[in-house]
């Protein structure tokens, strides 16, 4: 099936785009992103909806600016309205933490203002299978739940920008064969040969030796594991939502649970009943791990009246006789 085929019938399938829809497609010159673009450039008028580049300069590799021209003069090729943006992480990569991560928070950030800017409905980005397969092999090792099983979603809204992935049915042997086909030209990260980053490892190493010696097929089961996560995992907070609003009661910051209702409630749905929560009060949970659920369920069971659990992004669980108590606290400097 041609490209164009298969992500037109993803698009139609998970409803990404819709006739009358602006796109910011984001753009780094890699092969994976500069199929995306040309692709969504032949559908736009199939469908009916308008495209936006936008290309983040990070400034972290010697080839930036190289880059950075590049995407320019396909965009220019293409007749593409394009936006550049410089950021600056040093400052953010001094204090510590993976420079992966970094990069990837302050991107999304970045796309988002373009997004805004230009008035766009959703941020288009290039992950593909193989990327879906990785991530999820990373999490498993790392040590993960079914949220984390997840791995790439094709739709998912975050702080109230919409970003989308619609080559996540085609897979990165796909992508290669047509741009080849095309004798399309794309730029290479040079550090995506270096095995002393985790993902990098993992595709480079370890699918490879699954494949050869253990499981062939190991990245479509990995991608089938996250598929049937997500809809596991959306049936399980669905639920949860309808009954949060009988258990838990909200007064500005603070949300708090009546301790005998929330326990008579299944395990699995008291986690969520945790995670939604905290979605409300700080708009994500992704900084919570598996220990500091272990560490509330222990606060609720366990400890006495007046115990205090401190949680990542200024957090605070109280637990009192009767009530258990979620919110934002801000620590004295």
């Amino acid at each position: 099936m041609p490209m164009e085929e298969s992500v037109l019938k993803n698009l139609d399938r998970q409803k990404l785009i819709q006739a009358g829809d602006t796109i910011l497609i984001g753009v780094s010159g890699g092969a994976d992103s500069i199929a995306l673009l040309l692709i969504l450039n032949q559908l736009k008028t199939k469908i009916g909806f308008q495209i936006h580049v936008g290309h983040i300069n990070h400034h972290l590799r010697k080839t930036a600016l190289t880059d950075q021209r590049f995407v320019e003069k396909i965009c220019a090729s293409l007749n593409v309205s394009c936006t550049c943006l410089d950021l600056n992480l040093m400052k953010d990569i001094q204090q510590g933490g993976s420079i992966e991560e970094i990069a990837r928070t302050a991107r999304l950030k970045a796309l988002s203002q373009i997004a805004k800017k230009v008035h766009a409905h959703a941020v288009a980005l290039a992950h593909h299978n193989d990327d879906l397969a990785e991530t999820v092999l990373m999490r498993i090792l790392r040590g993960t739940g079914l949220q984390g099983l997840q791995a790439i979603l094709p739709y998912r809204k975050i702080n109230g920008t919409v970003f989308i992935r619609p080559l996540l049915d085609v897979s990165r042997a796909q992508i290669e064969s047509y741009l080849k086909k095309n004798k399309i030209k794309f730029r290479t990260d040079p550090t995506n040969t270096q095995t002393r980053f985790f993902r990098n490892k993992i595709r480079l190493e370890l699918l490879p030796l699954l494949e050869k010696n253990y499981q062939k097929n190991i990245k479509h089961i990995l991608s089938h594991l996250a598929l049937t996560s997500a809809e596991d995992y959306d049936y399980l907070r669905q639920q949860t939502l309808q009954i949060l609003p009988k258990l838990a009661r909200r007064h500005k910051e603070n949300i708090s649970f009546t301790l005998t209702k929330f326990n008579q409630q299944p395990l699995a749905i008291q986690r969520m009943l945790l995670k939604l929560a905290i979605e409300k009060i700080k708009g994500h949970p992704r900084a919570l791990t598996l220990t500091h659920y272990n560490e509330l369920a222990d606060l609720i069971t366990h400890r006495p009246t007046g115990a205090i659990v401190d949680l990542p992004n200024d957090l605070r669980a109280v637990k009192t006789k009767t009530t258990l108590n979620l919110f934002q606290y801000f620590r004295k400097t």
